[in-house]
């Protein structure tokens, strides 16, 4: 039986199949643009030919453009977000985190801004007990390592909550939900000035 690179039946088929999906592409496109052609008639060629070239540069820049939105608006929520994951490996400290979530909130971006938070109370927890948290602690480790101190798990656990449902269960994050974890985040900071910085004494 002769191997698939012989089956040159195969290979037209093929061949012709995609010239009929080019022509059928090319076919789609013109179409307009010799509709417009036609509606012009009477009108010198010079003129109508300019009308279609025209449009058609129109209708390339306005496909790029979207294009270029779409690509755009794609990649700044991960490139923010992402900078949630990062913070650790770069070393941002708790002014940079509560910098950047500023920065996303204002971009409308709330649920990286809600995490910006998170990592900036981490980033004081680290501080206040004297011990980094190993690479890998989950969000909910975190909630049982601080569950001792009722006044500070509140906070860890809105923090922790908020983002199991809006991060990882994409519910729609609110302005509302970032003003909320602006609360949860004081009210943290706050008990941390009050324990004197010795939650880990």
């Amino acid at each position: 039986m002769a191997g698939p690179d012989y089956r040159l039946d195969a290979q037209r088929s093929q061949s012709h199949w995609t010239e009929e999906l080019i022509l059928t592409i090319l076919e789609w496109i013109l179409t307009p643009l010799r509709w417009l052609f036609d509606l012009t008639e009477g009108l010198p060629d010079v003129l109508r030919w300019l009308i279609v070239v025209v449009l058609v540069i129109v209708m390339v820049g306005l496909i790029w453009h979207m294009a270029y939105s779409f690509m755009t608006a794609m990649r700044r929520p991960t490139r923010v977000a992402g900078l949630g994951m990062a913070d650790r490996q770069r070393g941002f400290n708790v002014e940079e985190l509560e910098q950047l979530a500023l920065e996303a909130a204002q971009a409308g971006n709330h649920i990286a801004a809600i995490r910006f938070l998170f990592r900036a109370s981490v980033a004081r927890l680290e501080y206040s007990s004297k011990q980094k948290h190993r690479p890998g602690t989950t969000n909910r480790e975190l909630l049982r390592r601080f569950s001792q101190w009722p006044e500070m798990n509140g906070s860890i656990r809105f923090f922790v909550d908020v983002i199991d449902r809006k991060w990882y269960g994409d519910e729609h994050c609110s302005e509302l939900d970032y003003a909320k974890s602006q609360s949860a985040y004081h009210s943290l900071c706050g008990f941390l000035r009050e324990r004197g910085h010795a939650l880990g004494a």
